[in-house]
């Protein structure tokens, strides 16, 4: 059965309640702050006398707010735009003076105010209380700290705040910003202070502030968070503040050295309809990320942080916000690296690609595994290093064969082609080639291709054809100038080489010339040489490839080549500003327009039949699958159902935003179509839609998506897979996850 997390709406404030009940505030303008640059200033708060000077050395006796500018007694205590928090303990050096507050320069965050009172000997007694909610009598301060002449007024009575801290009979309060996010920027809670003798109630606040049956609104949770959470804070204590999460998974790649191992710790995860928030423990249960899942009516914004608390981070998104569906998979195996993804296969062994998803430079380590089909067990694994690899199956799925520049034994430069037995990793035949680096390989019927990368300076270049089931070179072919290999694997039946105006097909036994063909119009750059390319014909790794006709860029025109015969069965009319992927060998999903500003991009499906457009959608239109008379697709990156006749919008899946922001990057893999649901890897989720209407059920527990700029179409063919009784799953946290298709199906079809 799905168990899901239930939420109590009618109990929950509003997001944009947060702490306090519609305050209005009302103050004068900002007064420009008075820098005091004498020798030294004296600050009386709390009743006490204290000397700075310009050049003191201080330290911090309590956590406290980093001011962007002085305070003032017109400053607004919700426009305050703090960023930092200063830590107990940290050293600063006096650079100004003024008032009651203290300025420190800073090379990376600018000038920083703090109250005095926070680095005296008169602050260390104030102590942390369990979180309570206090309301103010009529027309009374906030105080900058106890006994402060420092006041800011709120005309509004019966204001209720909460407070974290005690000094004898005053309370340090959280006061949240009226703007959160202000473009780039996350403003934090202020700590101000209140007299016991102004306050008319208080009560306590309940441990397990996320409990199933709290009262407390995600504002208030929100705001407590954000001030009493750090890097470092042990999970007992999140458990206490927050209660039991909803879900527990396996967290992202906790690794900070590139080069290291990855660390996987655990993620809690604490979901309701209006907010979600992530807290992320190494294996030893200390607090390494958090993450808040937050509703946005404008632009969706990721990764947005407050100061330089990097790990701590926001999401504000315009999909829905999406429960989590627990559903047990029947595997689940983890691997070495972040990034899985499937490459091919047969009935017993699954063939898959482990990548750390670095690049420029950043790039360590990748490699080729096989995996029982049945359980999981990891029969072998060849590591290729930085260099990357090809890999490419026989035609019987029983042997693969690869290439790697890499080899990270010694570790350095070895350009190897090696055989391999799929069923148990033995190497049947090894190849080295001579020089470093420079080699491309693919295959052809019964044939293994190497040949040179070509560059504009090289002169010279060779093709060398080697015979798949022993490595014996069959032939060879020297080319001078540029020329392209256009051959995708074992089931072209032909060597296929463009030189200049001229394609020929070459025997892959004897080198002998098959057929012929002329090249119309000038060779327009392929685009399926763009690294960052998603088009074409999708890659099914456990499907049997059709090898009898393929799309080609020739010239200025794409062809629908026979390869067999070397007879064009339709063509297409190239264009620089447009790409399109191959739904089947009638259709195409053309994106045009791809040069000018997003909002003029517009979609078309083209019959290469009856050589004519069906229809045209405004927008980019990706991951586009057939079933039926309908097309699945992504439209600017929104999940969509679209009439394959008529074009017409069955529906779209809804939107927080009407902006029609393109989201087309957050969508990594191809759908999985089962028979009444869809499933994508969008952003970090995988998806679960509902076919007939769009509606988001949530997102599949413990999967893991993400990105790896490079490997797009790595992710669009072998990130997500489904069989009539599978579906695959590749993560970025390195697990790869196997479900049965109808058991998953029987469970979605519980959710309420």
């Amino acid at each position: 059965m799905v168990l899901l997390n239930k939420y109590s709406f009618t109990k929950m404030l509003t997001y944009g309640m947060m702490t306090v009940v519609s305050v209005s505030l009302f103050f004068s303008p900002i007064a420009p702050p008075k820098q005091v640059t004498a020798d030294s200033v004296s600050s009386s708060t709390a009743g006490s006398s204290q000397m700075f000077k310009v050049g003191d050395k201080v330290t911090l006796q309590m956590n406290t707010a980093y001011f962007p500018t002085q305070l003032t007694g017109n400053s607004n205590p919700r426009n305050l735009q703090i960023e930092y928090y200063g830590k107990k303990g940290e050293s600063l050096k006096v650079e100004l003076v003024a008032g009651e507050m203290v300025g420190v320069e800073d090379d990376s965050r600018g000038t920083l105010w703090i109250p005095a009172w926070y680095v005296t000997k008169e602050s260390v007694i104030t102590k942390s209380i369990s979180p309570m909610t206090v309301t103010l009598k009529s027309k009374r301060s906030l105080s900058m700290t106890p006994g402060s002449n420092l006041k800011m007024w709120d005309t509004k009575s019966n204001i209720s705040y909460t407070a974290v801290a005690q000094w004898k009979d005053w309370y340090g309060v959280l006061v949240s910003p009226s703007e959160w996010q202000q473009d780039s920027k996350i403003f934090r809670p202020a700590l101000m202070w209140v007299q016991a003798k102004d306050i008319e109630s208080k009560k306590t606040l309940p441990e397990g502030l996320w409990n199933e049956n709290s009262n407390i609104s995600s504002g208030i949770i929100r705001e407590l968070v954000t001030y009493m959470l750090k890097d470092g804070d042990d999970s007992a204590s999140i458990l206490k503040l927050l209660g039991t999460p909803q879900v527990k998974e396996k967290s992202e790649n906790l690794q900070m050295d590139a080069e290291a191992p990855i660390q996987l710790g655990e993620a809690w995860r604490y979901e309701r309809e209006d907010a979600q928030f992530i807290a992320t423990f190494s294996k030893s249960g200390k607090l390494k990320r958090t993450k808040w899942i937050l509703p946005s009516d404008t632009y969706r914004r990721s990764g947005r942080t407050s100061g330089d608390d990097y790990h701590f981070t926001y999401d504000f998104v315009t999909t829905p916000i999406a429960r989590t569906l627990k559903a047990d998979p029947i595997w689940r195996n983890q691997g070495d690296l972040n990034f899985s993804y499937l490459i091919g296969g047969n009935k017993d062994v699954l063939l898959l690609k482990g990548d750390d998803g670095g690049f420029s430079g950043m790039h360590y380590n990748s490699s080729l595994y096989a995996l029982n089909r049945k359980t999981s067990k990891k029969l072998w694994q060849q590591n290729a290093g930085f260099g990357g690899f090809t890999a490419t199956m026989d035609s019987e799925h029983k042997y693969v064969t690869m290439y790697s520049a890499i080899n990270p034994d010694i570790p350095d430069y070895e350009d190897r082609v090696r055989h391999i037995r799929v069923a148990d990793g033995k190497i049947v035949w090894e190849v080295k080639l001579k020089k470093n680096g420079g080699y491309s390989m693919t295959a052809a019927d019964r044939a293994i291709i190497v040949y040179d990368n070509w560059e504009p300076d090289l002169k010279n270049s060779t093709v060398t054809v080697l015979d798949t089931k022993t490595g014996v070179v069959r032939w060879k072919k020297a080319l001078s100038g540029k020329y392209r290999i256009l051959n995708q694997g074992v089931d072209d039946p032909y060597v296929l080489i463009q030189q200049d105006q001229e394609l020929k097909a070459y025997h892959s036994i004897t080198g002998k010339t098959t057929w012929s063909l002329t090249v119309k119009g000038k060779q327009l750059d392929d685009p399926t040489r763009n690294p960052y390319y998603t088009g074409g014909k999708r890659i099914e790794p456990l499907a049997q490839a059709d090898s009898t006709t393929r799309w080609i860029l020739l010239g200025d025109e794409w062809l629908l080549l026979n390869i067999k015969t070397g007879k064009a069965e339709a063509v297409y009319p190239a264009k620089p500003d447009e790409l399109f992927e191959v739904l089947d060998q009638r259709y195409l999903l053309v994106q045009r327009g791809l040069d000018n500003r997003a909002e003029d991009i517009v979609s078309i499906l083209y019959d290469a039949v009856d050589q004519r457009e069906l229809w045209t959608l405004k927008g980019k239109a990706t991951k586009g699958v057939i079933e039926g008379s309908t097309i699945y697709l992504t439209l600017n990156g929104i999940p969509a159902a679209v009439h394959k006749e008529t074009g017409e919008v069955l529906w779209k899946m809804r939107m927080t935003s009407t902006n029609n922001e393109d989201l087309s990057h957050l969508v990594y893999s191809s759908y999985a179509v089962l028979d009444r649901y869809l499933l994508i890897q969008y952003a970090s989720d995988l998806f679960v839609l509902n076919k007939e209407d769009g509606s988001l059920l949530g997102r599949l527990q413990d999967v893991r998506a993400g990105s790896a700029e490079l490997r797009e179409q790595d992710a669009r063919n072998g990130a997500l897979n489904a069989t009539e009784a599978e579906v695959y799953v590749g993560t970025a946290n390195g697990a790869f996850v196997r479900y049965d298709a109808k058991a998953l199906e029987r469970l979605l079809d519980q959710v309420d």
